[in-house]
């Protein structure tokens, strides 16, 4: 009789657990605060930035530009522009650093803060979680404010953000990919580059290779309105609706200190003697004198609705589509994590079938950082070569030896990130956009159009430099086998199987292709 009396304390349990989840998933729908909506500020007269844009005589509506191939560049231009900026600093990324450059920057921007400078930070969440306590010490500043995009409600557990995960349908899948740094609405940055050491030729071991493009005029407007659109979106929280400082006025003096501090260590690194020897030539600084103009110049970015999953428009993916499209004899792709999938491969072969030259360059598996990537990649390379699609591969650069592929490169390796489409030779895009499901259809991303064939043909001078011999291989079929063709003394040699990988990096790759997981890489 006893096995039909139902358990009480196993009853209890399942109860329990039963409203917990409930209570759970409804504290994971719950809407979280919102900030109040505010507004780029128009461009002025007054500051140094003013001047200087200014000088340049754009006719209303014009936009000048250049492209941003050097790290150090990179780094020295954002510094700058800080350092300049009177009225307002806006800047968007994926991933800032607790690093090197990325204190240093951090540091620019709570210096500005402290000028009277209005400063909008917006990060994604999934980096940022990690760094609540530092980011609400600077976040304390009445002029400085950080907002997080998709924020996780759980800040720390691994298992709350599991369930958080489940509990809202893999919203926490969609991240903000995008990259954008605005000083006073006259400059902005655009590009592939996050925050931080690799990023800027600052890394010991490791360094990627990027390009990203500085922006004046119509163009700098744009891309405020951009910001804009994200920061008063639906899916960017205040950080201090998970962290705020107990004691702002402390906090504010701790964040001051340790930028002081770690910027006079700073002063004394290899890097910084780098930087300042380049500035001292010459070969650093805003550049404005080498600004482009003429062309047209499109800031693109998806609608941050993208972020809460379901049939939102997907406007990166269609311009992306749109770009090639326009393809009449040329079209060049560059992208460091590369899955074109069926519709991909598809569109690109259609491209040949017009008689279109395609051209792909992607990082080989010994430079991808993700193997996992690379296994998804490598199911579409037979299928575009038999095609006639040009395949070339990254090989991991040592030393030095990625300096002309994106820029100055110190490190014992370097892997590719720029992510580039060129068209005909006269139009050019350069971004955040990675030619790969999740680039397409899960996380934002942003980048900008110019049509303009030296433009293009300055970023299509990378891609040649980055697929020269000595730098990547190029894939080709030899009697339906795959074969990597490098030089080795002066003489070309085909090499089998995916070369300078360790078995366990060819392993995960082979796990990634055989598994159905495409549409999350």
């Amino acid at each position: 009789m006893s096995g039909w009396v139902p358990d009480s304390r196993g009853a209890a349990r399942r109860i329990t657990a039963l409203a917990l989840c409930a209570l759970l998933a409804a504290c994971a729908g719950a809407p979280l605060p919102r900030g109040e909506p505010s507004s780029a500020l128009a461009p002025g007269r007054e500051s140094a930035l003013d001047a200087t844009v200014a000088g340049l005589a754009l006719a209303p509506g014009a936009s000048a530009y250049r492209l941003v191939a050097g790290a150090e560049d990179a780094f020295a231009l954002r510094m700058r522009s800080a350092a300049l900026a009177a009225r307002s600093l806006d800047v968007q990324y994926y991933m800032w650093h607790d690093d090197l450059t990325g204190r240093l920057l951090a540091g620019e921007l709570l210096a500005a803060a402290d000028r009277g400078v209005r400063v909008r930070v917006l990060v994604d969440d999934f980096y940022a979680r990690g760094l609540d306590e530092a980011l609400a010490n600077v976040d304390a500043h009445p002029l400085l404010e950080i907002r997080v995009f998709n924020p996780f409600r759980s800040r720390a557990s691994v298992l709350g953000n599991a369930w958080e995960f489940i509990a809202t349908g893999g919203r926490g899948n969609h991240r903000m990919h995008n990259k954008l740094w605005i000083a006073d609405s006259r400059l902005a940055i655009v590009g592939g580059r996050n925050i931080g050491d690799e990023y800027f030729g600052a890394h010991r071991e490791f360094n990627f290779g990027d390009l990203g493009v500085l922006l004046a005029g119509e163009a700098a407007v744009d891309a405020s309105m951009q910001f804009d659109e994200y920061w008063n979106s639906e899916s960017a929280v205040p950080l201090s609706a998970f962290a705020r400082a107990a004691a702002p006025d402390a906090a504010l003096e701790t964040a001051r200190s340790a930028f002081a501090a770690h910027r006079a260590a700073a002063a004394g690194s290899d890097y910084a003697a780098r930087i300042l020897r380049l500035r001292d030539e010459g070969a650093l600084g805003l550049g404005l004198d080498a600004l482009r103009r003429g062309g047209a110049v499109r800031v693109l970015a998806d609608d941050p609705r993208k972020a809460q999953g379901g049939d939102g428009p997907l406007r990166m993916l269609e311009e992306m589509r749109a770009l090639l499209g326009r393809a009449r004899a040329e079209a060049i792709v560059v992208s460091p994590y590369f899955v074109p999938m069926r519709s991909g491969t598809d569109g690109l072969l259609g491209l040949r079938e017009r008689g279109v030259s395609v051209a792909v360059l992607t990082n080989s598996l010994a430079a991808n950082d993700v193997a996992a990537v690379h296994g998804g990649y490598s199911r579409w390379r037979r299928p575009l070569l038999r095609g006639g699609v040009m395949v070339h591969e990254l090989k991991p650069l040592p030393g030095s030896g990625g300096g002309d592929v994106d820029g100055r490169i110190g490190s014992s390796r370097a892997s590719l990130h720029t992510k580039a489409v060129i068209v005909d030779r006269r139009l050019a895009f350069v971004g955040s956009f990675n030619m790969d499901p999740r680039s397409a259809r899960l996380n934002t991303e942003s980048g900008v159009l110019i049509e303009d064939p030296a433009f293009a043909a300055e970023v299509r001078a990378h891609y040649e430099q980055a697929i020269a011999q000595e730098r990547s291989w190029q894939v080709r079929l030899v009697d339906g086998r795959l074969r990597w063709y490098d030089v080795i003394d002066g003489r070309e040699v085909q090499v089998a199987a995916e070369p300078g990988a360790d078995f366990s990096r060819r392993f995960t790759a082979l796990l990634f292709r055989l598994l159905p997981l495409d549409a999350q890489l």
